[in-house]
């Protein structure tokens, strides 16, 4: 979850200060810097924002070695004291560390009375780097890395060299160079900025860089071979008076047009019709949006699917017993492309033989690696954390997947799959209008902020478009917010349905139409307030109305004013809507 960076060059301070400013979505409670100095090692942390830290670190000097860091706390209170890096007792080494040591209780204990500055995990890792070194840096790193349990990347800063080591298992950690510098991040786009060769790190590797070169070893010390590559160009930060969400949704329409050239630019389906046909069962497996948009796309492709097709969320899929074979498509979602869920569940299938898609918005992302094929969603850099754009180009790229897969299975006929992909022309117009009549959704806002709490209700593929509603509100309103088919509300929820609570019903099927207007009135007999987002009106709702789309991509659309409603009524609150409480965008621990 957290931000690191390293860096060897000119003007490490502004560089390392820059980076974490592009990590920042990754964790926001504390931020922290460490820069070589002759024979020490100055550090300059804080609670709060990168601004802050910009602030504080005015007082450095320039190095040509620094680290950094912005912490999404897993471990311990947001402190200054917990802020990273962390120095050794002796003031040799510093680190900076995402991920969690599973072990570091155990650890702590063999360190005995040794003094501890902050609650953290990663502290455990600077001492033990004191304690085991014996004058060689590089084989004082490769001696720690093999008693540490977990998922980590860890970079280490020593005084006695102008070296950045590393030690990486299971969290996302990128090596890049430049004609001025050498980097080490946790994210691919961040050293873009600067890097135009990057290689990722394997798992299980130690990494030793200078400023011309790196060098890969496994745990024991052999020497491991890397190739590097040439990375996308890193998209900066963008610049705007209002917020990111908001800029994210507006940009909706020209990324569903994006989404869609790139699914056909990319090849498609890229498999054969023999290996189309022999599929048996689908996953499609995420966590958060990500879980709804593949829950959403399986609904619609339900209709036209001879094969049993299953969303899974990826927490659940890496422990439970879902059976896998060389006929499982497996396809895993994740705007960042380094969930550690989605991560560790493709790994599972390539490990059993299944056939493996990425379903990514990040080119060279580990999940990328991680699975046979990949497709890219083409939303473009989204940094504020409530996912937005990416869920509806998500929904783009699996629509058409499928739809593929149907073709080539000879249950789409080829008339349908043409009508529909014409018809996806229609969505930017659609969202395009929707967004020029967003001071609607603005009003209603007014009337939702007050609520106790928020039900979002809807049938068959209009039930995963109520989960997403959901999951935006409360992200960033904070109110207690739930997603039920509508039909189960009388099953037990009805008891909490009160003049205090709100309820948002989608419905986008006319077919269906009738069965929504009974589950309205079961909820506004009882005082609730309702909200109606639907191509038709409702009697008793608030009505937000939808553009009249093919039913298999209305829930593209549908999602959009669910995003603004979130939006207005977060910002009615007071909320930060770009960087909500306890969340972090990119979630690489498990």
């Amino acid at each position: 979850m957290c931000g690191i960076f390293g860096v060897i060059g000119q003007n490490a301070v502004s560089s390392t200060l820059r980076a974490l400013k592009l990590l920042e979505y990754r964790g926001y409670d504390s931020a922290g810097i460490a820069v070589k100095r002759e024979g020490f090692l100055e550090i300059c942390k804080t609670e709060g924002r990168i601004a802050k830290l910009q602030q504080l670190a005015q007082a450095l000097s320039e190095g040509r070695t620094a680290i950094g860091h912005t912490r999404w706390a897993t471990h311990g209170e947001v402190s200054t004291a917990n802020a990273h890096p962390f120095l050794s007792p002796n003031g040799k080494f510093a680190i900076v560390h995402n991920g969690i040591l599973e072990n570091y209780a155990e650890l702590k204990a063999q360190l005995g009375k040794e003094k501890f500055t902050s609650q953290t995990d990663s502290e455990v890792v600077a001492h033990l780097l004191e304690r085991e070194h014996r004058g060689n840096v590089l084989e004082t790193v490769l001696t720690v890395s093999r008693m540490l349990k977990g998922s980590f990347a860890i970079v280490v800063l020593s005084t006695e060299d102008n070296k950045l080591f590393a030690i990486k298992n299971k969290s996302p950690l990128v090596v890049g160079f430049s004609q001025t510098g050498s980097y080490l991040c946790s994210d691919i786009r961040c050293v873009a900025h600067w890097a135009n060769s990057v290689a990722v790190t394997p798992d299980n590797t130690v990494v030793e860089l200078s400023d011309s070169s790196a060098r890969f070893f496994t745990l024991d010390g052999a020497p491991l071979k890397v190739d590097f590559f040439v990375p996308e160009a890193g998209e900066s930060l963008p610049q705007t008076d209002g917020d990111l969400m908001l800029k994210e949704i507006t940009e909706i329409p020209d990324k569903l047009r994006r989404a869609k050239q790139a699914y056909f630019d990319g090849g498609g389906l890229q498999l054969t019709v023999e290996q189309a046909r022999k599929i048996r069962r689908i996953y499609l497996v995420g966590c958060g949006t990500a879980y709804n948009s593949g829950m959403q796309a399986i609904s619609v492709a339900r209709q036209w699917l001879d094969v049993d097709a299953i969303p899974v969320i990826a927490g659940e899929f890496i422990y439970d017993n879902y059976p896998v074979d060389g006929d499982t498509l497996s396809i895993f979602i994740s705007q960042s492309g380094e969930t550690a869920d989605t991560l560790r569940a493709a790994e599972r299938v390539r490990e059993m033989g299944g056939i493996t898609y990425a379903v990514t918005n990040t080119a060279g992302s580990s999940l990328t690696f991680a699975c046979r094929h990949t497709i890219n969603i083409g939303a473009g850099g989204e940094f504020a954390v409530a996912s937005t754009k990416a869920y509806n180009c998500q929904l783009v790229s699996l629509t058409l997947l499928l739809l593929d897969l149907g073709r080539m299975r000879g249950t789409v006929p080829f008339s349908f799959y043409s009508k529909l992909v014409e018809e996806m022309d229609a969505l930017p117009d659609a969202v395009s209008q929707i967004l020029e009549e967003s001071y609607l959704v603005a009003r209603l806002a007014e009337r939702v902020k007050d609520c106790s709490a928020v039900f979002y209700i809807g049938r068959t593929t209009d039930y995963p478009t109520a989960c997403e509603g959901s999951l935006k509100l409360k992200e960033i309103s904070y109110i207690h917010s739930e997603a039920y088919p509508a039909g189960e509300l009388k099953h037990g929820t009805l008891a909490l349905i009160d003049d205090s609570v709100c309820v948002v019903a989608i419905s986008t099927d006319k077919a269906l139409k009738d069965k929504m207007v009974s589950s309205v009135k079961e909820v506004t007999s009882r005082g609730a307030k309702v909200v109606s987002v639907a191509p038709y009106e409702l009697p008793d709702c608030e009505p937000l109305l939808l553009p009249a789309l093919h039913p298999a991509l209305a829930g593209i659309v549908a999602a959009v004013p669910l995003q603004l409603l979130a939006y207005y009524v977060a910002k009615r609150l007071g909320r930060d809507v770009d960087k909500p409480r306890n969340l972090a965008k990119s979630v690489t621990v498990e």
